[in-house]
């Protein structure tokens, strides 16, 4: 399968703004993204481009806009980190576009657009584009993306059917539009098939999507909500029901741009030209992962900071962006180089002194518990006393120095015998 994706130069503004573009000429207001810090996510970050950064003014926005509005929205992820550099198509920060239309969930509408924007607008090629929809035994079939779907010319080996798991989608927060906390609807994807060998999806061994190879990469999620599920399974008619269609920004400027990661994307351009020196002494796939690690969480780190994210702590979203630094700094450090060494060559990027300062005072802390923890190991290692995955996972708990870091500190001793089950995480061993 060979072929070029057209507009090659579009970048993850242009991608955005042809999509919100194309909603305005059929109605749809534009509204601005909301900060990453909201009051309905207290203890986190907004994570999805959802209904939670509007509900509170639904009503108003509905009055003005019809009910049809379209926005950017920044995301963050905290339990996405751990997937971060393995994982071609994953970030911590990423942006999703997104369109509502309240009080409509109309097959014909949502994704005819839709399927114009990926062949027409970015000029991606039908044959490589999959599309899911419900297919249940419970729920049965969404019949009306299915037809639709044929209606626009997607072959019917293109179609595939997956169960709720899959296909159905339940909302869990509570406001204006969910008042009931259960509204739930069927969904249909669009995957965009990349030149990737991978076995498992010649096979078919999973879902599409399922296999992390990025292969099949998902690009487009449009949900249809028209019901609720009562405390018996039932699904109740919805009093209000809506339709909303988002994109993966970065996912598609990667198909676009034709490079291996959403980390290669222009997005990264500039942290990548401040990072690659820095690891000149490395194996290239060492290297490269270290790269998209640093580079994703530095850069929410800053974004995080910037709509006002609190200084690193314990608890809620001070412990989330201690983590956030301190798996960056870990990364930094067994990739054998210095911290400071690694702030300063991306200070330029950063911009802002506090942010800076902050980065620095982290490692001052960080440092305290690596020199701690590296004690502790010294004495179990002068002792005799053997160090296994359990020890290491204690001095994790204990001691806050990632089970990676200890490794890679024993490496460099006479240690030989490492931990019988390794971690399934780079970082963290729970």
């Amino acid at each position: 399968m060979t072929s070029t994706p057209q507009h090659a130069e579009m970048d993850c503004h242009a991608i955005s703004e042809a999509f919100l573009a194309l909603h305005e000429q059929d109605g749809f207001a534009r509204l601005p993204p909301s900060s990453l810090l909201h009051d309905s996510v207290p203890m986190s970050f907004v994570m999805s481009a959802g209904l939670i950064q509007v509900e509170n003014d639904l009503d108003t926005i509905v009055q003005s806009t019809g009910g049809k509005f379209a926005f950017t929205q920044p995301c963050f992820r905290h339990f996405d980190m751990k997937q971060v550099g393995g994982d071609p198509t994953r970030l911590s920060l990423f942006h999703m576009s997104a369109a509502f239309h309240i009080g409509s969930t109309e097959r014909e509408t949502v994704l005819p657009r839709l399927w114009y924007f990926l062949t027409q607008t970015l000029g991606l090629d039908k044959d490589r584009l999959w599309v899911t929809y419900l297919d249940d035994a419970e729920f049965g079939r969404d019949e009306a993306s299915y037809q639709c779907w044929q209606t626009l010319g997607v072959a019917e080996e293109r179609l595939v059917g997956l169960d709720q798991q899959h296909c159905f989608w339940r909302q869990r927060s509570t406001g204006q539009i969910a008042s009931d906390g259960k509204k739930c609807g069927p969904h249909t994807e669009v995957f965009y098939e990349r030149d990737v060998a991978c076995p498992a999806c010649d096979n078919r061994e999973q879902p599409i999507g399922n296999c992390r190879c990025g292969r099949f990469v998902e690009i487009s999620n449009s949900l249809f909500i028209e019901n609720y599920i009562d405390d018996d399974g039932r699904l109740i008619p919805a009093g209000t029901v809506f339709a909303e269609c988002v994109l993966g920004v970065e996912r598609l400027a990667m198909i676009l741009q034709q490079v291996t990661s959403v980390h290669d994307t222009l997005r990264f351009q500039a942290w990548r030209n401040a990072l690659i020196p820095l690891f000149n002494h490395q194996q290239p796939a060492n290297a490269e992962h270290s790269i998209r690690i640093i580079s994703d969480h530095l850069s929410a780190f800053v974004k995080l900071t910037q709509d006002g994210a609190p200084a690193p702590g314990r608890g809620g979203r001070r412990a989330i962006i201690r983590n956030l630094l301190r798996r960056t700094m870990t990364e930094v450090l067994i990739s054998e180089i210095e911290i400071p060494r690694a702030i300063s060559a991306v200070q330029a990027l950063i911009a802002d002194q506090g942010t800076v300062l902050r980065l620095h005072q982290e490692y001052e802390r960080f440092s305290h518990t690596v020199g701690r923890g590296k004690n502790k190991l010294s004495h179990f290692l002068a002792l005799k006393i053997p160090i296994s995955s359990k020890v290491l996972m204690k001095f994790q708990r204990t001691y806050g120095i990632p089970v990676v870091l200890s490794q890679h500190f024993l490496t460099q001793t006479d240690w030989q015998t490492l931990p019988a089950e390794p971690c399934r995480d780079r970082h963290d061993c729970k």
